[in-house]
């Protein structure tokens, strides 16, 4: 691993290993039989989110959503906006994922991207990718309260 040096000093560490290494980096934290599965490096993923995920924050990553993230991953979080329709890997059902996934996971996901999915290390701050950390994070926590758990997911 080495640290971004762009505009996120030492906050999001990227990856110097091949792409495999980190999809098969369940193995390492005891989550088997899901290896197709993209995955933090481990140090990342144990980040604790320093923005506490009050009424500003979640209002932020609502409006920081809204803006860059929907067009792929919808307007409720469920990968089905009209702009991921055509892409491969399909954008990830982020009501589901955020649930099942650590802060610190996220916010590299965020901030390095993937495939199809921009690295947005370059164009928002560390703070505004730990507030849509917490606005996903609410996502599920919506879900899990409803009950609403039927959706397909997918990652």
């Amino acid at each position: 691993l080495f640290v971004a040096a762009i505009t996120l000093p030492a906050a999001f560490p990227v990856s110097a290993s091949p792409p495999e290494q980190v999809l098969l980096a369940h193995e390492e934290t005891g989550m088997h039989g899901m290896h197709d599965h993209w995955m933090a490096p481990k140090e990342a993923a144990k980040r604790k989110n320093p923005v506490p995920a009050d009424s500003a924050s979640l209002a932020r990553g609502k409006k920081l959503y809204e803006t860059n993230c929907a067009v792929c991953h919808g307007t409720t979080g469920r990968g089905d906006g009209p702009g991921g329709a055509a892409l491969t890997p399909k954008p990830a059902d982020l009501r589901e994922m955020s649930g099942e996934h650590s802060a610190g996971d996220l916010a590299w996901k965020i901030a390095n991207g993937r495939g199809p999915m921009p690295a947005w290390k370059e164009t928002l701050t560390e703070a505004q990718i730990w507030d849509l950390v917490n606005y996903l994070k609410s996502l599920h926590d919506e879900d899990a309260k409803s009950g609403d758990h039927d959706q397909p997911h997918h990652h």
